[in-house]
């Protein structure tokens, strides 16, 4: 009876040696994983900050700007030198007095920074194969502009937003009893110099709250957007609301506007201007740039 508890004993020892080495690997692996992903969350920190810094200098602002590396893992593309990705972006920038909230965004293509120099400390320029930057005009800021112009109607605006529609929308005027056709979705997918925006606000008309919303085209004018006011339609309580045809060409001529947010990013020459919910987009594209410089 003892040669058969010993026999018993013996073989299931084994096993039990190999699950306490494989949990001891499992371990180690797990450990060396998350020390590594450490390392490299360490490393793109240090490496953000250096971009951001130059990026203050570049652009001017009063606040370092948010950067953030893209693609997988800092530490490969580190060891290349070379980043596939780099977003900056920069929100509540002050433009002159109207336009107070402007945001900055830059997508770095291609930047090149060997990590030696990120190491070192010696990364002074930085170079980057494409940029593409964009400022954005929010809404506050467009309703603020247009109250400028000093009238009891546009003065007296309330809850502004923005909109996308087609420029056909924009020109063309719907069937009586009928609601403009609109077509974000077409919009959206096009960039030009000129697109359609819809401009609503509430304004109290005859002691009444009433909708009102001018159809508009948006171009670009060197660096600034300019609005062009088409037509507009008035809403009380659902029913459409007319104006005299005078009355309102002057209402139209109040939303006529300049509004110029700055430079781009980088000096990159301003290529399209597009319309999104709750905002005007003004973006351009430049090659073979330096950051630092």
């Amino acid at each position: 009876m003892t040669n058969s508890g010993a026999n018993t004993g013996g073989p299931s020892a084994a096993p039990r040696r190999r699950s306490k080495a494989v949990r001891r690997l499992v371990i180690a692996l797990l450990v060396l994983v998350a020390l590594l992903v450490a390392a490299d969350f360490g490393a793109a920190a240090v490496f953000e900050h250096e971009v951001s810094k130059r990026a203050q200098q570049q652009f001017d602002l009063r606040d370092h700007p948010s950067v953030k590396v893209g693609g997988f893992s800092f530490l490969l593309q580190a060891a290349s030198g070379e980043y596939d990705l780099v977003t900056i972006d920069a929100k509540g920038v002050p433009v002159k007095d109207t336009l107070r909230d402007v945001d900055v965004h830059a997508d770095l293509r291609g930047v090149q920074a060997p990590l030696s120099d990120l190491v070192s400390g010696s990364l002074t320029q930085v170079p980057i194969r494409e940029v593409e930057g964009q400022v954005r005009i929010k809404a506050a800021d467009v309703n603020r502009a247009i109250q400028e112009n000093s009238n009891e109607v546009v003065s007296a605006i309330t809850n502004l937003t923005i909109d996308p529609v087609s420029e056909k929308a924009v020109n063309t005027a719907p069937a009586e009893g009928e609601e403009t056709e609109e077509d974000g979705a077409e919009v959206a997918d096009q960039e030009g110099t000129t697109a359609g925006v819809k401009l609503c606000g509430t304004v109290a008309i005859a002691g009444q709250e009433t909708e009102l919303c001018v159809f508009s085209i948006v171009s670009l004018d060197g660096g600034a957007v300019t609005i062009a006011p088409k037509r507009l339609e008035l809403r009380n309580g659902g029913s459409d609301v007319k104006l005299p045809t005078a009355i309102q060409g002057k209402v139209l001529q109040l939303f006529t506007r300049r509004l110029d947010p700055g430079s781009l990013p980088f000096k990159v020459t301003p290529t399209s201007v597009t319309v999104e919910r709750g905002v005007l987009s003004v973006k351009g594209k430049a090659e073979n740039l330096v950051l630092g410089r």
